[in-house]
């Protein structure tokens, strides 16, 4: 009887044993026995990364709703990560290198490029073969689309999906409109009216010890302005700081640092430390601390704040201020508006969804993505949430009427315009003198705007070097753009000095030569290390 019994209880353990082996899954493909023999694939769960905060509720009819259409349809699940907006280009980095999570979003805020060569990514194209509805779906514009959007031979991240843009029209100065009347001040539509708007709050009693800007990009915002468009980027501009081309000569590259421009940016930030303007801990902050301008803002301790994209403050900053602020009113200063000649993107500048290169399940990954793309089931869940929950449907429309903009959710770098609804406005001011004000202007210019000449293009560069330069950025030049220092002329000289000595010769010949490789001849002349 005692060995039955033991052979009653081994039996029960095993079995148990395997249930929760079933249970936990995981992305292994174990195959077990279905009841009529059958092998039964277990269930693959994958893990993404999304910016931002965690809904306050909906998250688990969320995953339910997911699970009713991945577990029948794809044999997986999804789940997500949350990282709040601020220091989010760190925490990216780490989570990339973990291997823990499936799914990873990059673009301007993330060091994409360089987790592509750390080979952090899986490159797509060995799997577009098994996705063709996906290839498909982003060839509606251009057939060419995901080929611009390589990286050295490789698709590394799927991007966005839009028509393209305006390069840099959606970053701008946010403020307080009611106020800018209320102190008499022009309309805001050049770096002079702007500043005039920033000193004039200095005067208020609420704002007289509050550090107005707060964002450590402030000197991206001021080349902008001051350039006017004469320079055109060789990719993110936190990513590449240190080199850009002329827009009328854009295959010879130019240190940065050397131009007059940047000596100009640098005469502002020095001015507007002194007076106050800047935050004195500016060098402490991230490379976005757009979430600590929103509270400042929310506060009323602040009117307003230097580096934002347009559509961040209509899906996540007008809702909120709606709600607890409902009487005030913004503007909107896009730093494009000024430029004389506009250069159209494709989806090469966009944002990306990556799939980390650690992951198990590669062309499942790409099926997912696929869906999410191409079935509108899959793209409302993971672009708007729960109907009811974190948002509503009113005749066809995305309405937040009645719903928290705590509990508003979006997968990040997943939009999708061709899947979009329309959304009705939750601030009838902002979207009618601002947002659609904006977006009638963007159409009008692109309809006369230049194809970019550096669309698509990605330089390569050895890790020794880049981890060179990028030591010499944060050691010399990250100081200098937050306003520290005695001198910034002698500052710089400075910088520039140990930067060279850092071997940034030979990172620009290098720049150089590929951007001749995509200007599609050669070039007689050498790099330059400044203006002529």
């Amino acid at each position: 009887m005692r060995s039955d019994m033991r052979k009653i209880a081994l039996s029960c353990g095993v079995a148990l044993l395997c249930w929760v082996v079933l249970l936990l899954g995981g992305c292994g493909r174990g195959a077990e026995e279905g009841e009529n023999g059958e092998a039964v694939q277990p269930i693959v769960n994958f893990r993404a990364i999304t910016l931002g905060n965690m809904p306050e509720e909906g998250m688990d009819e969320i995953y339910r709703q997911l699970d009713a259409l991945t577990i029948p349809e794809l044999n997986c699940t999804l789940r997500f990560e949350f990282i709040p907006w601020g220091n989010e280009r760190r925490q990216l980095n780490i989570v990339t290198a973990s291997g823990e999570y499936d799914f990873i979003p990059g673009g301007v805020f993330s060091d994409y490029r360089t987790l592509v060569y750390k080979n952090a990514f899986l490159d797509m194209n060995d799997y577009l073969d098994a996705v063709p509805a996906l290839t498909e779906h982003y060839a509606t514009y251009d057939p060419n689309t995901l080929r611009k959007c390589e990286i050295g031979g490789g698709l590394y991240g799927l991007p966005q999906f839009g028509q393209g843009g305006i390069q840099d029209m959606g970053e701008g100065f946010f403020y307080r409109e009611d106020l800018r009347r209320e102190w008499g001040l022009p309309e805001i539509r050049d770096l002079e009216t702007m500043e005039a708007y920033l000193y004039r709050a200095k005067q208020e009693e609420q704002y007289q010890d509050a550090p107005l800007v707060t964002d450590n990009r402030i000197w991206c915002s001021l080349w902008l302005l001051l350039t006017k468009g004469k320079y055109l980027e060789i990719g993110s501009m936190l990513e590449t700081p240190l080199v850009v081309v002329e827009a009328e000569n854009p295959y010879r590259a130019l240190n940065r640092m050397e131009t007059p421009e940047f000596q100009e940016v640098l005469s502002y930030i020095w001015k507007w430390k002194r007076d106050g303007i800047l935050d004195p801990d500016m060098l402490s902050r991230s490379d976005n601390e757009g979430e600590l301008g929103k509270q400042l803002l929310l506060a009323d301790r602040k009117p307003c704040e230097t580096n934002n994209p347009i559509w961040s403050l209509n899906t996540h900053w007008i809702p909120v201020f709606q709600e607890s602020h409902p009487d005030w009113e913004f503007g909107f200063f896009p730093y494009r508006l000024q430029d004389g000649t506009y250069y159209v993107n494709s989806l090469a500048g966009n944002s990306v969804l990556s799939i980390s290169a650690k992951t198990t399940e590669p062309e499942l990954a790409m099926k997912l993505l696929e869906k999410i793309h191409t079935d509108i089931r899959y793209y409302s869940l993971v672009a708007c949430g729960v109907e009811g929950e974190n948002y509503k449907l009113v005749d066809g429309k995305v309405s937040f009427e009645g719903i928290s903009s705590l509990n508003h959710f979006a997968w990040t770098a997943v939009s999708d315009e061709m899947l979009n609804y329309e959304a009705v406005p939750v601030n009838e001011q902002w979207d009618r003198d601002v947002y659609h004000a904006f977006m009638e202007w963007g159409q009008e210019v692109g309809m006369d705007a230049r194809e970019h000449p550096l669309d698509g293009f990605h330089f390569v560069i050895s890790g020794q070097e880049q981890t060179g330069v990028d030591r010499i950025w944060l050691q010399y030049f990250q100081p200098l753009v937050c306003g520290y220092g005695e001198d910034y002329l002698q500052e710089l000289d400075a910088a520039n000095e140990r930067l060279y000595e850092a071997g940034f010769d030979r990172y620009l010949e290098a720049v150089q030569e590929q951007l001749a490789e995509c200007g599609g001849r050669d070039m007689e002349e050498g790099p330059s290390a400044g203006q002529d």
